[in-house]
């Protein structure tokens, strides 16, 4: 039977030793740099290769293409979002705070999820042409929000639908905190102000609900 044919966004090889995982964080560095330098349609592997000192042979050990630099960029950046946001839901769910605590803690984690390398974000969330599973990963992470944050809503406060009410706040914090750090050329709020205006409108919100 022929063997299925290798993803172009699958690693070549896993490092394994510290020489080699080394060599592939220096990769993946470059990639950032030359990313938010060049922009996606302008960024190469020779770039790459280049900006992290090593030879485009041995890029190509460990990434078959631009694509799949990039796409180990975005896992990542997907990972490190999931394990913050579960945290915070784990932590929230054991000991709910009150409405208004509640509320700031997670305006503050999107802004925080957002502001972390703003440019590199932007590159690779407005720029980059992404497969169905990366789409479907943001799916899952937004729908984990959700859950989370109805699922701690009713202790807090009397609602209608608190589900309906936790998907219309998850999705209103991810557009507006998108917007605020990634527009290109826009003079943003300062942090402080934008968190106390976000927690204002989800309590009105709420309020309202």
């Amino acid at each position: 039977m022929p063997r299925a044919p290798r993803s172009r966004l699958a690693p070549r090889k896993r490092p394994r030793q510290a020489r080699a995982r080394a060599t592939v964080e220096a990769i993946l560095e470059a990639t950032a740099r030359i990313l938010v330098r060049r922009g996606w349609a302008g960024t190469t592997t020779n770039h790459v290769a280049e900006c992290a000192g090593v030879s485009v042979g041995t890029l190509y050990e460990y990434f078959p293409s631009k694509e799949a630099l990039v796409h180990a960029l975005v896992v990542r950046h997907l990972d490190e979002a999931e394990a913050r946001l579960s945290a915070l839901a784990s932590g929230l769910a054991t000991e709910p705070p009150s409405l208004e605590g509640l509320v700031r803690a997670i305006v503050a984690a999107m802004l925080e999820l957002h502001e972390a390398a703003p440019r590199l974000h932007r590159v690779l969330f407005d720029e980059v042409p992404h497969p169905p599973a990366i789409r479907a990963r943001v799916r899952a992470i937004e729908e984990a929000q959700t859950d989370a944050l109805a699922a701690i809503l009713p202790r807090l406060a009397d609602l209608e639908e608190p589900r309906v009410t936790a998907q219309v706040i998850v999705a209103l914090l991810e557009a507006l905190a998108h917007r605020w750090v990634l527009t290109p050329g826009a003079d943003p709020l300062p942090r402080a102000r934008m968190q106390a205006e976000l927690e204002r409108l989800v309590l009105g919100y709420l309020a309202a609900s």
